[in-house]
């Protein structure tokens, strides 16, 4: 009784192996088959898309937000230094301006002062003729009165005509007449002075108006010394005015470069269908002669069968995007394409279908 009871166990326990057995076998034939079918599926086929749900805090967003941040902080440095640029060129300007003024009026200035000091020597020139003429005759009428008055005081005095006291006051007078001549002597010599003086001045002038060493004065020399420091500032603003010009072009191109890649980051597709709320839809070079604007949408179970219609393909956003393969670990190159759906729930779909579906199921 006991043996034909375990004979039924075995006999149960090894049919429920083979039963376990058959559907272990029959399900690992249809993972490998529809893992066939699925590579087979996307080795032939070239219309799916695989839908994306683009978040604010996707890693291609904050990769993006944050080149995008980072190159405009860049940028807004540039501008901040080509500003610093324009106002030391505008000061370089106003030095070189103010220096050239300068110089022109300089040489003005000094054929102005040329023009006096010769017409100050002319005048003084004519003033020491005359002072020489009239001097002259100051001095021989002087010299003429004292002889006649020295020999008259004292033929007056010898003959005890006049008394001592008016005897030295004629000689005080005398002695008067006498300094006078030394005055009238000195003025000739400072008139002399004055006159040689101006006449270097003058040659000092000349020799500067016509760029030569020989001749010039002490003041003349002075005065150039500012002269050819106003120049050497010209030299220099002109220099620095040359380098910050560069500085700026150099400047413009590389804020134009900023903007360029500004704008190619703005423009790509991830932040555009953020800023735009856009639901999108990643879609391979080669399928997209299949995602027309317009094409219908499906959406399978199983990714294969049992499809239904989902929405439209919209317009195709600029830019290249790299996606990951939906079952191959391949990274594949293409452009994202705006999806008008039905239901937003359609969005979180692995896979999409283009224009049919897969089996016609």
């Amino acid at each position: 009784m006991n043996q034909r009871i375990a004979n039924k166990v075995n006999t149960l326990a090894v049919n429920l192996y083979k039963a376990l057995g058959t559907v272990l076998l029959a399900l690992i034939l249809v993972g490998l088959v529809s893992y066939l079918a699925m590579q087979g599926f996307f080795f032939v086929s070239h219309g799916w898309l695989t839908p994306t749900v683009v978040s604010p805090t996707d890693p291609e967003i904050l990769q993006l937000n944050a080149q995008l941040a980072q190159q405009a902080a860049s940028r807004d440095k540039l501008l901040a230094d080509r500003r610093e640029l324009e106002a030391r060129l505008e000061q370089a300007e106003r030095v070189l301006g103010a220096e050239q003024d300068f110089q022109a009026r300089f040489r003005v200035a000094l054929g102005s002062e040329r023009v006096a000091r010769a017409k100050s020597l002319r005048r003084l020139a004519s003033l020491r003729q005359e002072y020489l003429r009239a001097a002259g005759e100051i001095t021989e009428s002087n010299r003429a009165y004292a002889g006649m008055a020295r020999t008259r005081t004292e033929t007056l005095y010898n003959a005890r005509m006049l008394e001592r006291e008016e005897r030295l006051t004629a000689n005080h007078q005398l002695a008067q007449m006498a300094q006078s001549n030394l005055s009238l002597a000195e003025g000739e010599a400072a008139l002399q002075t004055k006159l040689e003086a101006l006449k270097r001045e003058l040659g000092g002038f000349d020799a500067s108006l016509a760029g030569k060493s020989e001749g010039l004065t002490t003041e003349v020399l002075l005065l150039e010394r500012e002269y050819t420091r106003s120049v050497l500032e010209v030299k220099r603003a002109e220099s620095d005015r040359k380098h910050l010009k560069d500085s700026l072009r150099s400047l413009d191109e590389a804020v134009g470069r900023y903007d360029a890649l500004l704008t190619s980051i703005r423009s790509s597709p991830w932040l555009e269908a953020i800023e735009r709320g856009l639901t999108v839809a990643f879609v391979p070079y080669e399928n997209l002669e299949n995602a027309k604007q317009g094409t219908p949408l499906y959406r399978c179970t199983l990714r294969l069968v049992w499809c239904q219609e989902v929405g439209v393909v919209g317009h195709a956003l600029t830019g290249e995007v790299a996606v990951k393969h939906p079952v191959r670990q391949t990274m594949l190159r293409g452009v994202m394409v705006e999806l008008e759906l039905r239901d937003e729930r359609w969005a979180r779909e692995e896979l999409l279908h283009l224009g049919r579906p897969p089996l016609l199921l």
